[in-house]
């Protein structure tokens, strides 16, 4: 896998290229802002609106809500178009995306969109296939959007001065949102034990007594951080590259 700084971006660019890349990211960005912006607008109006509880009730859940019907499914899908535009920011600014970070890229967008398309199974009139695609969708986009960062942090191995306060700020995003992953999946994982067997001991049981809503929400929170994360490392690429030019 590549790198960046001298390794991954030229050191002269032609003024005209630089200028054109910029415009690309400024409109990438735009697209990217305004996908993101909404769907996390969206979903912080749903949880107002409704009347379930954020601690205890799963984001899906909110799919059946009495008041604000289909707001979440069209928040996942204005989340999915923000990932496809963030990658577009990325390679716009001149950074190497290699085919793993690709593929996470629309693993992401499209698990996001599979699960809002495919409900979670909690009432009778759902099949218990379309809670299994809802529940590996979501899955994937979870494990996908960490993953694009890491894929990014190893090309910013090499990285100049002026994006080491962003690829901090990176690593710092991308570390909170695998360990956010863990304990959610753990919780979740303890609960069912939990459930299926009584007679276990008291640690899947205090482990499954987590707030496991709060985590799943906090997960989405990091996602968006780490995505606005990328954005800005993009634009600060392309600017560093103009400065050089």
């Amino acid at each position: 896998m590549g790198r960046l700084g001298t390794k991954g971006i030229p050191d002269t660019v032609p003024a005209a290229a630089v200028e054109i890349n910029s415009a690309r990211v400024r409109t990438w960005t735009f697209a990217a802002t305004a996908a993101l912006g909404w769907a996390l607008f969206t979903l912080t109006v749903l949880h107002l609106v409704s009347s379930f509880d954020p601690f205890t009730d799963p984001v899906s859940r909110y799919a059946f809500t009495d008041s604000g019907k289909g707001m979440l499914e069209a928040s996942l899908l204005s989340f999915a178009v923000g990932v496809v535009a963030v990658r577009g920011a990325l390679l716009a600014s001149g950074l190497r995306l290699g085919r793993t970070a690709t593929i996470l890229f629309f693993a992401a967008a499209l698990g996001l969109a599979a699960a809002a398309l495919f409900p979670a199974t909690f009432t009778s009139d759902i099949a218990p296939v379309s809670g299994l695609i809802h529940q590996y969708a979501s899955l994937v986009a979870f494990l996908a959007v960490p993953g694009v960062a890491l894929c990014v942090l190893d090309q910013l191995r090499d990285t100049d001065e002026s994006s080491r306060g962003t690829r901090r700020l990176l690593v710092w995003f991308t570390s909170a949102a695998i360990g956010l992953l863990i304990l959610f999946g753990t919780s979740y994982l303890a609960g069912k034990m939990a459930l299926e067997a009584s007679s276990l001991s008291s640690l899947p049981a205090l482990i499954g007594s987590l707030p496991e809503a709060a985590l799943q929400r906090l997960v989405f929170v990091v996602d968006f951080a780490l995505l606005a994360t990328l954005l800005t490392l993009a634009n600060r690429t392309v600017n560093s590259r103009a400065v050089r030019g």
